[in-house]
């Protein structure tokens, strides 16, 4: 639709004067907008586009059903009008058969009377200019497709292994599939301690579920105890330990869950934050209740170093932490924005959470009270990691990372070499280096002995999503395998860098969209990758080969190995948690 149509030397055209009849609102341009950068993925620029807009507060944000890839389909309807528009001839009556076509940079940079001009030439040129011009338009377009395929095509190519894919799929009956969940589950854990397996999601509930110790399969699901349901309630509901009967859903005795989460209609709150990871919004309209749920969906969780207690972070502002038997210690407030990292230091007295407010709070484990705020970054904080029981590192949409100590006023170490956003940070196993990625398509590895980065590692062709460190390396369990770094990308790829030498090593190509979790085994022989595309990969270190896949039923946000290397668990946007088995001598042997 048009505001302003331009008018040709008689007037509005015809096409012009059916788009006066038409218009769109900037509420409705907002909320495709929004819906656009979540179906690609820009996740932080989707919730604070979504927040300073306010479109949860618009009547289409609540009742109004959209396609997927709206925005484009709408853009390039209009493009399609404009190119007719400009094939129009003088008079305003309809083409004939002479119809040029025009390139989308035209459509989108030039004014309908260049356009038309353009029509004009293409219209008065000899069958052999025209030929030629189509020639050029083909070898442009032949172009930009191999630059598209390159990042995939060039990956493939720097795998270790060339093979065909011949890798079979885990078949159905070896998946354990945890139902209960009502929403996308964002993230999974294990408890480093037990059989528990934590989850949480955008029902705002986190669950922990048993996991038997054998084989995986359909039946283990049946079996199992009933998961422990966690439930968040409002902010401005219960504070304290007075909460913990209310949020575990069971019989008051144990707090064993009866099964399966219903809504909770009595959360209510009026902040119009959206979840994290691409989320949709519900298509149902559902009113201020459905954006109430929304602001406790559980984005973040982390064990504590014995299992014991589990921390979860949400949309709400809030920190919870929970013990191991489902019940509540404690409701951490002092954020005013959603939290999108809670981390347990090594010791296990205290948690720090990073949070949208621009902060990074350190909370005493034992009391649940406030050690300490850290407030450098200028943007939301992104991501928070331990290097030890003192000392951690922050990231944020700033593009700086601050290395903090607890009482400390002031950063020990302020890091910037980031061109945009710092979407992870991760020490490694010694808490020597600090690891970075961004959304400049690098990561980075810093020293606090040196002022920039030690290596700067650039093969990646889009957004790096996450990071991790393999446990290896000299002070390790593993100490005979070098210390690996591994990176997850928008480009489909997984990339691993042999950071004393500052080389990829391997890049891991099988996957056809945005990887958004990797996790090492605890033997740092295996790496496990999960993406948009349904499909968890596990690979084998030491020479980049694919040794198991599975497909589920819906996008992997998280994937996660248990304590002993057996199980190996991936969070879906189709509201389950998967588990499948692995065989590490198995592995080895393809």
């Amino acid at each position: 639709a048009a505001d302003h149509p331009s008018r040709s030397s008689g007037g509005y055209t015809p096409l012009a004067r059916v788009l006066c009849t038409m218009s769109i609102s900037s509420d409705e341009v907002n909320y495709l907008v929004y819906r656009y950068l979540q179906e690609s993925g820009f996740t932080h620029s989707a919730y604070t586009f979504g927040y300073e807009s306010f479109v949860s507060k618009t009547s289409i944000a609540r009742g109004v059903e959209l396609p997927p890839g709206a925005l484009i389909s709408f853009i390039q309807k209009g493009l399609q009008y404009l190119e007719l528009e400009a094939n129009l001839n003088e008079d305003g009556t309809d083409v004939d058969n002479n119809f040029s076509m025009l390139t989308s940079s035209d459509l989108l940079s030039k004014p309908v009377e260049d356009l038309k001009t353009i029509v004009k030439t293409k219209r008065n040129m000899t069958d052999a200019e025209r030929a030629e011009e189509e020639r050029r338009e083909k070898a442009h377009a032949k172009a930009r497709d191999e630059a598209d395929a390159m990042d995939v095509d060039g990956a493939k190519a720097a795998t270790s292994n060339g093979a065909a894919d011949d890798v079979a799929l885990v078949p159905k009956d070896e998946v354990t599939v945890l139902e209960g969940h009502t929403s996308e589950v964002f993230i999974c854990a294990w408890s480093p301690a037990a059989t528990q397996l934590a989850s949480g999601g955008g029902d705002a509930t986190a669950r922990m579920w048993t996991v038997p110790a054998g084989p995986s399969g359909r039946g283990v699901a049946a079996e199992a105890p009933p998961p422990l349901v966690l439930r968040h309630e409002a902010k401005d509901g219960k504070k304290g330990d007075d909460a913990k009967g209310d949020d575990v859903e069971g019989d008051g005795k144990n707090g064993r869950s009866k099964g399966g989460a219903t809504k909770d209609e009595k959360m209510t709150t009026s902040s119009p934050v959206k979840k994290e990871k691409g989320d949709e919004m519900r298509k149902d309209g559902g009113g201020d209740s459905e954006w109430a749920n929304k602001s406790k969906d559980v984005t973040t969780l982390d064990w504590n170093g014995d299992g014991s207690l589990l921390a979860t972070g949400s949309y709400d502002g809030l920190a919870r932490v929970w013990r191991k038997d489902g019940t509540l210690a404690h409701v951490l407030d002092a954020h005013s924005g959603p939290i999108f990292s809670l981390k347990w230091n090594k010791k296990g007295d205290v948690l720090l959470s990073g949070s949208v407010d621009k902060t990074a709070v350190a909370w005493d484990a034992e009391s649940g009270t406030l050690k300490q705020r850290f407030a450098f970054h200028a943007a939301p904080t992104l991501d928070v990691d331990w290097r030890d029981d003192t000392q951690f590192a922050t990231s944020s949409m700033d593009h700086m990372i601050y290395v903090c100590e607890l009482g400390n006023e002031k950063p020990v170490k302020a890091f910037k070499g980031h061109a945009d956003e710092v979407n992870a940070i991760k020490w490694d196993p010694t808490g020597t280096l600090l690891a970075s990625c961004s959304d400049d398509y690098t990561c980075k590895v810093w020293s606090l002995d040196k002022e920039t980065c030690v290596h700067d590692f650039s093969d990646h062709r889009k957004e790096i999503y996450t990071i991790k460190w393999s446990p290896t390396g000299p002070g390790t369990k593993n100490r005979d395998l070098p210390l690996l770094l591994a990176s997850a990308s928008y480009d489909a790829t997984v990339k691993l860098w042999d950071v004393e030498k500052g080389v990829c090593v391997h890049t891991l190509a099988a996957h056809t969209d945005p990887v958004y979790s990797v996790a090492f085994s605890p033997d740092g022989k295996h790496i496990a990758s999960g993406s948009f595309d349904k499909r968890l990969h596990v690979w084998r270190v030491t020479d980049g080969k694919r040794v198991k896949t599975h497909k589920g039923e819906g996008g992997i946000f998280e994937v996660c190995w248990n304590v002993d290397g057996t199980k190996i668990a991936a969070c879906y946007s189709n509201n389950a948690v998967n588990v499948i088995d692995f065989d590490a001598d198995d592995a080895s042997a393809k």
